[in-house]
């Protein structure tokens, strides 16, 4: 019995420690994946949130507790802001002013991350409320975007 307790854990940790894991990844590499299909269509705030909303109903809510789904999508928005920035890096030292960097990462990073919080939120609720954290994603993405749009 002890022996299937232990198995048990192990499982858990080994399943846990690969959804961080591919979160992980997700976060830093999606942006540089939907930045040519943002080009080609324009709609970044319905790709992007689209893409979250698919990472969280996949990996985040599958994670066991409210804590680790939580981090996890901190760490993920975090991640996907944090990446997204750094793709604006060339246009930045374009315009020779690296304050601009510290200022978008400043004002986009925690965007993506409560975009991603509001998509968990409702999915919490149940996967069937993941499309009302999707819309209300998009429509703060759109908002955040037409405020804040010289970024």
């Amino acid at each position: 019995m002890k022996n299937k307790l232990i198995s048990s854990e192990w499982n858990q940790s080994a399943d846990v420690f690969f959804r961080i894991a591919v979160l992980i990844i997700s976060g830093l590499v999606l942006p540089l994946i939907l930045v040519l299909l943002v080009k080609f269509t324009g709609f970044s705030e319905i790709l992007e949130e689209i893409s979250k909303a698919l990472i969280v109903a996949l990996l985040i809510l599958k994670l066991f507790s409210l804590r680790q789904k939580i981090i996890a999508g901190v760490l993920f928005g975090f991640l996907f802001g944090l990446s997204e920035n750094l793709l604006y890096l060339n246009n930045i030292f374009k315009l020779g002013d690296f304050n601009i960097f510290w200022q978008r990462f400043l004002w986009t990073t925690p965007m993506h991350i409560i975009t991603v919080l509001v998509i968990l939120f409702s999915g919490l609720a149940g996967k069937r409320f993941l499309i009302f954290g999707l819309a209300g994603a998009i429509i703060l993405h759109a908002l955040f975007n037409g405020l804040v749009g010289g970024f």
